[in-house]
């Protein structure tokens, strides 16, 4: 009789030798060793094949598979979100009793141990999310948790009846008010754009059909306070006019090209994102992307084939509202950002600007400039000499990169795990914030196996294929763009520098003396809006709350006159680092005399440790003064995330709030998702208390002024230091 244990480890021993085998293994394999370490009762490296099977290709077969193990791994546990850059992880396979492959050698080799990545306590957001579409999106839905929980989101979703989405939103009885979501995918398709197939006003038509979109997004945003995200019009290849509909304007392709752009422009700086279909359709072709036989049986707008691509890319849209998204490229230098060893070759030798080879790797230059641009930080991490590698970005003539771009130069002998690890902390993000680019598989398997939090894109052999691999990578997806972010480089290069100083100082006291720092109040408006809404968004260990507000929500509670809204930026005598600090506090009457109740505290990582934090709290005493309050209260709501600020209260002065519910402090459970409950009374809140007479103990290592008064204009003719303002 055969014995089935015994069985199940040998087909387990032969999966993963496969799996070993390939630096990325195919989708079909990724799905099999998930049903095969479920079948073995360990979930968890089940849900990391599974979320592996999403980088391995767009097989729906695969695809549906993997997000069965995961909804029935997450069934039997509270749903995690784990790192699938250990997916192949020796560890995994050792703890079914399975042989280690040879490629845990590479590990050892660096003088490491192999560690799979955990399941429980990874980064996680939750959220509810409404799938409403203008055609059936049954294997869209089933596939979105798995999408979205390899983009760092758990989802619970809930999906309309075929083309029901606009009675959904205009019905407050129907499903999709009882369920409340936090985000709303309008999942629609062109034939949904009520566009004539010739307009003889295109304009007054354009303007029609965009106001017929915006008003659903202004009732999903006014009365259920969710995001919205929405699907771009596909403009079919079958044109009627053919090339002539480009000089058409009435012509409905040139209509629903105008209606998209429309729809982006209208929705600048507000709770609205889309996924960019039209892209999408084109980078796969158009007749792929749509298949007539599909939609006449079907009603499917999209090809089977390509739900998979549709569900990866929401869920990096999902991820980016949420917070999400991945913040920094990690670079290899040699054969990477240009051809060839610079030790070997010399700067005259490397491959760079001239030729075929030469000018892709200055392409990819350029790309990844581009990327920097927009907000993404730049390191480099290289097995080099330092000065070696530093004189081709200052001398080479071909070097489409610049020192400047880089907010953290790592090169030396050591191994890159160690350099990794040591950018993150050096730049005070966390590891899932990075990713790592390398031409050498060895170096990208070391990554994987020792530093799993990192997720690592696989570069192909050619250089002429590597802006696209990059490209091709979802989880840099911006949420917005604002002045901060274009300037993110150079604050992360002045906190590289920050730390130098830090190394060099005797006390922390000199430190923060020697950034002489100032703090600027400026107020809340149409400039610094978004912005705030971006930090309120997505700031996690420096967050007392952590509620999510979106920009309508902020500016109304910012429009009552018993709300406090302070808004700091921070500058040192290394760079201006942006806004980074936000409350808001109410005022609030109590039998016992008004009190400013603070509903939002936040902080950028980027400058926790700095006292500011002191600092906001004379300003937070200041503004319950103005408003005639006799205190000021304050909650902390735990999560997964923010224990660095479990005792700031206390170490502020603050005191428990006798009147807390009997309930507040009770343990909160583990791995929770990061968002904490509205109303305060979540497991292990507290409430804390401050009397306004009370003198606070500020270090005084941060010059405070406040530019509110007047507003920016007379900023500098009007601004008053700390003791003024809290005088």
């Amino acid at each position: 009789m055969a014995d089935p244990v015994g069985t199940g480890r040998h087909r387990l021993a032969e999966l993963t030798a496969a799996a070993a085998a390939a630096e990325v293994p195919p989708a079909g394999l990724c799905r099999d060793l998930a049903l095969a370490y479920e079948k073995a009762g360990d979930p968890a490296a089940a849900m990391r094949w599974a979320l592996a099977t999403t980088d391995a290709g767009g097989d729906l077969t695969c695809w549906t598979a993997a997000a069965g193990v995961l909804r029935r791994a997450s069934a039997g546990a509270a749903a995690s979100v784990v790192s699938p850059g250990a997916a192949a992880s020796a560890g995994a396979a050792a703890s079914a009793g399975v042989a280690v492959p040879a490629r845990a050698a590479v590990a050892a080799a660096a003088g490491g141990a192999v560690v799979p990545s955990p399941v429980a306590g990874h980064a996680a957001r939750s959220a509810r999310v409404a799938l409403l579409g203008s055609y059936t999106t049954a294997q869209l839905a089933a596939l979105l948790p798995l999408a979205a929980a390899r983009a760092g989101v758990a989802v619970e979703v809930y999906e309309c009846g075929y083309g029901q989405y606009r009675q959904e939103v205009l019905d407050p009885g129907s499903g999709l008010y009882r369920f409340g979501p936090d985000v709303v995918i309008l999942a629609v398709h062109e034939g949904e754009a009520a566009l004539p197939a010739l307009a003889e006003d295109p304009e007054r038509a354009v303007a029609t059909e965009v106001g017929r979109w915006t008003s659903l997004w202004e009732i999903i945003t006014a009365r259920l306070g969710a995001r919205v995200i929405q699907h771009t019009f596909v403009v079919p290849d079958t044109e009627a006019f053919g090339h002539l509909a480009l000089r058409t304007p009435g012509s409905r392709s040139s209509m629903l090209a105008a209606v998209n752009a429309a729809l982006g422009r209208a929705a600048a700086g507000g709770q609205v994102a889309f996924v960019d279909c039209e892209r999408l359709a084109a980078t796969v072709g158009k007749r792929s992307w749509f298949d007539p036989r599909y939609w006449h049986r079907a009603k499917q707008a999209v090809s089977l084939a390509h739900v998979p691509t549709l569900a990866r890319h929401t869920a990096a849209v999902l991820g980016a509202q949420l917070g999400t998204s991945r913040k920094c490229l990690v670079l290899d230098l040699d054969n990477t950002l240009w051809g060839g060893v610079l030790g070997e070759e010399g700067l005259a030798g490397i491959a760079l600007g001239d030729g075929p080879v030469g000018e892709a790797f200055s392409t990819f230059q350029e790309y990844i400039g581009r990327l920097r641009a927009r907000g993404v930080i730049l390191a480099v991490c290289s097995k080099n000499n330092e000065a070696d590698a530093r004189e081709a970005f200052e001398r080479h003539p071909a070097m489409r990169l610049r020192l400047d771009d880089i907010a953290m130069f790592s090169a030396s002998w050591e191994d890159k795990p160690t350099q990794i690890r040591r950018i993150a902390s050096t730049l005070g993000i966390g590891l899932d914030s990075l990713v790592f680019v390398d031409d050498n598989p060895a170096e990208r398997e070391v990554v994987r196996q020792l530093v799993p939090e990192v997720d690592v894109i696989a570069l192909p052999r050619d250089p002429h294929g590597y802006v696209r691999a990059v490209a091709d990578y979802p989880f840099f997806e911006p949420a917005a763009l604002t002045t901060e972010d274009t300037a993110r480089t150079e604050q992360y290069r002045a906190r590289a520098r920050a730390a130098e100083l830090a190394a060099s100082a005797t006390s922390l006291e000199e430190f923060h003396r020697g950034l002489e720092m100032v703090a600027t109040v400026v107020p809340l408006d149409e400039l610094t809006l978004p912005r705030v809404v971006q930090l309120i968004g997505k700031t996690n260990q420096f967050n007392l709350t952590t509620r999510r507000r979106g920009e309508a929500e902020v500016a109304e509670l910012a429009a009552d006159p018993s709300t406090a809204v302070i808004c700091v930026r921070l500058a040192d005598r290394f760079a201006d680092h942006g806004l980074v600090a936000v409350v808001i506090a109410r005022r609030a009457a109590e039998p016992g005399g008004a009190v400013l109740d603070v509903d939002t505290w936040l902080m950028s990582c980027r400058v926790i440790g700095r006292t500011l934090e002191d600092e906001i709290a004379g300003l937070i005493v200041a503004e319950a003064r103005r408003l005639g309050c006799s205190s000021v209260r304050g909650h902390y709501l735990p999560t997964a995330k923010n224990a660095l600020v479990a005792d700031l209260y206390p170490r502020l002065g603050f005191r428990p709030d006798p009147a807390a519910p009997a309930d507040a402090g009770r343990a909160a459970p583990a791995g929770g998702p990061g968002v904490a409950p509205a109303d305060g009374t979540g497991a292990g809140a507290t409430r804390w208390v401050l009397p306004v007479a009370s003198a606070l103990n500020r270090p005084g290592l941060i010059r405070v002024v406040d530019a509110r008064a007047g507003g920016a204009a007379v900023a500098s003719a009007s601004a008053r230091t700390m003791e003024e303002v809290a005088g």
